[in-house]
């Protein structure tokens, strides 16, 4: 049982590491100029939107 610890303390080093030196949770920019621009629209549409019915 005593084996078990330091092989379980291996584990944890080697994750902890991977986690600090690998980390790939983030996202990178490879939007099109199309879909930034599209989503410009949708903003804007919605933007107008909530102007011309919601804030009357």
């Amino acid at each position: 049982m005593l084996i078990l610890v330091p092989i379980l303390i291996l584990i944890a080093i080697i994750v902890a590491i991977d986690q600090l030196y690998f980390n790939d949770t983030t996202p990178k920019d490879t939007s099109s100029q199309k879909e930034i621009h599209q989503k410009q629209n949708d903003t804007n549409a919605t933007q107008k939107y909530l102007d011309r019915y919601i804030k009357k």
